[in-house]
């Protein structure tokens, strides 16, 4: 496994992961662009395959940077619909024309909510673009497999606990604030060969249950883990989680023999990936903006 900034040409006989954006720039890479988002570039020898889309369009112009043409895309997942994962999508479709976009059709219903002071800031994806462009859109409400070893998980086991932010997030259905269910978040899996990679984006349904949830499903695998396990408050800056919940989650992965990596940034935090480096050691990889991971 090798991890490293560079623009490289494509390997199609290798599983490689290209962080496109994310909050932070990796060493090397100061001709790219870091915002407060996540998207993933991920081929396989079978397909071009984008996980979320960041916070703007920035993300495609890495992607050119880093040797990655966005209109070769024909897979588009989003993991939920919070605008740091969604916010690049508009100028995604119109830069691409063959991508089909899954998305749980449950952001069509609901619109996402954090509170801010006395009001509630709106954080969901574009509703207008998400009405111009319905043709591009596949929404799904059940666990789909995709071929070529992919599969889209919907319904996430719970386990665990949830995120300690759960809490402050909120959904509204005609005009009915409630606490987000989390039902719109997405667990993208790619099996190659005897690898499992499991993609999150935020992790809002708990990283333990989303892996729990894939991990019952399939047996037998080398197992690497790939997101955001959302114990960051973007508008705190600080850590959510405490330290002991965040070391429990840590052993629970260093326990388990399957788990080979565990790839992580954006909602995750500095101080909580430091935590969770003193027990993984080198088993744990930072994602940042312009990291590459190949198989």
């Amino acid at each position: 496994m090798i991890f490293l900034y560079l623009p490289t040409e494509s390997n199609p006989k290798k599983m490689k992961i290209t962080t496109l954006i994310e909050n932070d720039l990796s060493p090397n890479a100061d001709n790219l662009k870091a915002e407060f988002g996540l998207s993933l570039y991920i081929e396989t020898a079978h397909n071009k395959i984008l996980l979320d889309t960041g916070s703007s369009g920035k993300f495609l112009d890495n992607a050119r940077r880093l040797g990655i043409e966005p209109k070769n895309i024909d897979t588009v997942v989003i993991s939920h619909s919070h605008f740091d994962h969604t916010g690049g999508l508009k100028r995604f479709l119109k830069e691409n024309d063959i991508a089909k976009v899954y998305i749980s059709e449950n952001v069509q219903q609901m619109h996402y909510y954090r509170p801010l002071s006395f009001l509630k800031k709106y954080i969901g994806i574009d509703q207008e673009m998400l009405e111009e462009n319905k043709d591009r859109f596949s929404f799904i409400n059940n666990n789909i497999i995709l071929g070529n070893g992919m599969k889209i998980i919907t319904k996430i086991e719970h386990k665990f606990k949830l995120p300690s932010d759960s809490k402050n997030l909120f959904a509204k259905n005609n005009n009915r604030l409630e606490h987000d269910k989390f039902d719109h978040e997405l667990i993208l899996t790619v099996t190659d060969g005897n690898k499992l990679f499991i993609f999150t984006g935020c992790s809002h349904n708990g990283i333990l249950n989303m892996v729990e949830t894939v991990k019952n499903r399939e047996q037998n695998k080398e197992v690497y883990v790939v997101g955001g396990f959302h114990m960051f408050n973007p508008i705190t800056r600080g850590m959510i989680e405490k330290k002991q919940d965040v070391i429990n989650i840590a052993n629970v992965f260093n326990n388990d023999t399957e788990i080979k990596n565990v790839i992580t940034g954006h909602c995750t935090g500095k101080k909580a990936y430091s935590i969770l480096g003193s027990v993984l050691g080198d088993k744990l990889l930072p994602m940042h903006t312009g990291s590459v991971f190949s198989f």
